[in-house]
């Protein structure tokens, strides 16, 4: 037996998530489909985390024990040649059985896209100023968005906190306290991204992250009051969650012994690192 570690691009939109359910298209049960039809049964896929329904990945990790022993190669060619078009498995290699994608994680970074519009009128007219290409990956704002107040807002939420605020609710016993190690509001072409990197995300974290710093963009909240905002640890308070398909799962962190797949360089990734 060889366990091997999967890195996997998917397209969001067409998944009810990552996790395997009995009545829904999920992307967990769509690489154990393609697996079974190599391996001749229906390996166990383990990820590092769950993604949310409409939510994209450029890089999830996830690993699956082989009973096979195929190479990593082989596994690459087989699985891409059986699984649909909106998931591709990018990298496969074979990695210590201590290897674990969710346990062995210790960081994850998060990527919000925003599409800039100036088209004049209101709400319908800016969301169908989106060029096409871009219709399914960014959520649009208006081009005045103030990315300086974004990043001062920005400043406030870097560090260890609870984070119930900015959070949905929790299954009971879990920890609200995270670290954000940092988060960073970049301009690219007509365009904005929200990066988040922290040791993990609570659920629809992101999303309301970036749903508080367009608050404060765009003047509905001020910069200073985000630190209120956290100690008040409420989820009466806070901004709304932005739509899942702006959303990208980047990169998964791994210490040493296992390392971090990182994506090849490009225009897609302009400003990302």
């Amino acid at each position: 037996m060889q366990r091997l570690r999967l890195v996997v691009g998917y397209d969001g939109g067409m998944f009810a998530g990552w996790q395997v359910q009995s009545s829904a298209r999920t992307v967990q049960g769509t690489l154990e489909e393609a697996i079974a039809s190599v391996g001749g049964e229906r390996g166990r896929v383990i990820g590092s985390g769950r993604t949310d329904a409409g939510v994209h990945a450029y890089a999830q990790v996830a690993h699956v024990d082989d009973h096979r022993g195929l190479s990593a190669r082989q596994w690459l060619g087989a699985l891409n040649a059986r699984l649909p078009g909106e998931v591709r498995v990018r990298a496969v290699d074979v990695v210590p059985p201590t290897f674990h994608a969710l346990q062995s994680a210790v960081g994850k970074t998060y990527v919000y896209q925003l599409h800039l519009s100036d088209a004049p009128g209101g709400l319908g007219a800016v969301e169908s100023s989106v060029p096409p290409w871009r219709r399914t990956t960014f959520h649009t704002v208006r081009t005045s968005i103030d990315v300086g107040a974004m990043r001062s807002a920005a400043r406030h939420l870097v560090g260890t906190h609870d984070f119930t605020s900015l959070s949905k609710v929790m299954e009971a016993g879990r920890s609200t306290t995270k670290t954000l190690r940092s988060l960073r509001v970049l301009r690219i072409s007509r365009g904005l991204r929200i990066v988040a990197s922290g040791d993990g995300f609570l659920y629809g974290m992101v999303r309301l992250l970036a749903g508080l710093l367009v608050d404060v963009g765009t003047g509905r909240v001020a910069a200073a009051a985000v630190p209120q905002l956290l100690a008040a640890r409420s989820r009466g308070h806070r901004s709304p969650s932005l739509p899942a398909h702006g959303l990208f799962l980047w990169r998964v962190h791994y210490p040493a012994p296992f390392g971090t797949w990182r994506p090849s360089r490009g225009p897609l990734f302009e400003g990302l690192s």
